[in-house]
């Protein structure tokens, strides 16, 4: 199973991991230097993390090497793992899951040590221990978690007469309607205005609309489903903003960029944007993602886990002594500080009332963000990005794209 249920979270927690953790005489035999492919640089929160494991000075010296997006990293491995060199740890998004347990061979966390796995993952609410769980096996910690929730620009919400006093829970028929609000009364007339609304052009904005009119991309079952009326449904709401002229879709940086010099009024996208978008010209207000008239939400999320690659004793055992650290309060608690969703069982406050619907979508349940099956699994997403830009842009109709969507896909999931 890699799918969430919309479920209550069952906070079981085991005891916080300090400054005795625990090692085996393996790792302890002498130090272990353990490079972290990561998608983050030095600058970033994870480096904080590496530097205050490393400050225990427990025999482990943990390296963040920073090899560009997911992709890029997830490419990379590709590469070393071919080569006979597989990375010792690597930060793997979820979407991947699939690609990183049967094409990269990441480790079952239960083979290197059963104890020390089901500890680190005790660490963490049960609900997202089937993102981590792939074929059977743990092969992660659920390190970073976001959802998309919706900004808006309070200066120019009020400017355009709106309550700036959000519902906490939202459909896209009230979001429509205060866009069309927005654009009456603002274009042409307020200096930075340029456009009502931003959906994100990406996979998991067009998923949400998706999993919210009862469809799938990829369904609980790991198998193609986006052939469906629900899937064509979905669809059609999410382009329909771009159809009427309220939302010129753009890349998602610069989707965000606009936002933050305030010439964007409504944007939907990572909640982990909370950290940032409050300090720019646009001064945000945020609320859940649009849900779908007449459907129960059924958001997803986004994000990446800690996985083991090395094949070797003593590297996969100092790993897992990392992997300790991360899920522990202290670790959380510094990570914490990126925006991320506080996925453990330890009691780590939001960085800020802006993440407040990010959290209530949590407690509500969130899915995983399409987790791409089959060798060439790594491409999806890549032809899902396209067929969306295709059906905003009416180079295909909905049906149409949505067809030619899960014709091609289907070829590589069966690859």
């Amino acid at each position: 199973m890699v799918d969430m249920n919309r479920r209550q979270f069952v906070a079981g927690a085991t005891a916080a991991v300090g400054a005795s953790l625990a090692f085996t005489d393996a790792a302890r035999s002498a130090d272990a230097t353990i490079e972290v492919s990561s998608t983050w640089g030095s600058d970033k929160p994870f480096q904080k993390v590496v530097d205050a494991f490393n400050a225990k000075k427990l025999g482990v010296t943990v390296v963040n090497r920073f090899d560009g997006d997911y992709e890029t990293a997830t490419a990379k491995a590709v590469a070393s793992v071919a080569a006979g060199r597989p990375p010792a740890m690597m930060i793997t998004g979820w979407k991947f899951g699939y690609f990183a347990k049967r094409t990269l061979g990441a480790r079952d966390l239960r083979e290197i040590n059963a104890t020390k796995a089901d500890a680190i993952i005790g660490n963490f609410r049960s609900s997202v221990h089937p993102l981590v769980t792939i074929d059977g096996s743990l092969i992660g910690l659920p390190w970073a978690m976001s959802t998309p929730i919706t900004f808006i620009n309070s200066e120019l919400w009020k400017a355009a007469g709106l309550d700036p006093n959000l519902p906490e829970t939202i459909d896209s028929t009230w979001l429509y309607e205060n866009a069309r609000k927005l654009d009456a009364a603002l274009k042409g007339k307020h200096p930075t205005y340029r456009s009502a609304l931003a959906l994100s052009n990406n996979e998991w904005t067009s998923q949400s609309f998706i999993q919210n009119a009862g469809g799938y991309i990829i369904d609980p079952a790991g198998k193609l489903a986006l052939n469906s009326a629900e899937a064509i449904a979905g669809m059609t709401e999410y382009c329909k903003p771009a159809f009427d002229g309220l939302w010129t879709p753009v890349s998602a940086k610069e989707q965000d960029a606009a936002f933050e010099a305030g010439a964007l009024a409504i944007c939907t996208t990572s909640s982990t944007r909370a950290v940032t978008f409050p300090l720019g010209a646009a001064k945000a207000i945020t609320t859940k993602f649009p849900g779908m008239p007449g459907h129960a939400r059924n958001m997803n999320s986004g994000g990446n886990f800690l996985a083991v690659y090395t094949k070797n004793k003593e590297q996969a055992e100092a790993s897992l002594a990392f992997l300790e650290f991360c899920a522990s309060k202290e670790g959380q608690t510094i990570w914490s500080q990126v925006g991320y969703l506080n996925t453990s069982v330890h009691d780590v406050p939001l960085i800020n009332d802006f993440m407040k619907p990010a959290a209530a979508q949590l407690g509500d349940g969130l899915t995983a963000e399409t987790i791409w099956p089959g060798k060439r699994g790594l491409e999806g997403q890549d032809v899902w990005r396209k067929w969306v830009s295709r059906m905003l842009l009416k180079e295909a109709s909905i049906a149409d794209g949505i067809k030619g969507a899960h014709d091609e896909l289907a070829a590589l999931v069966a690859a």
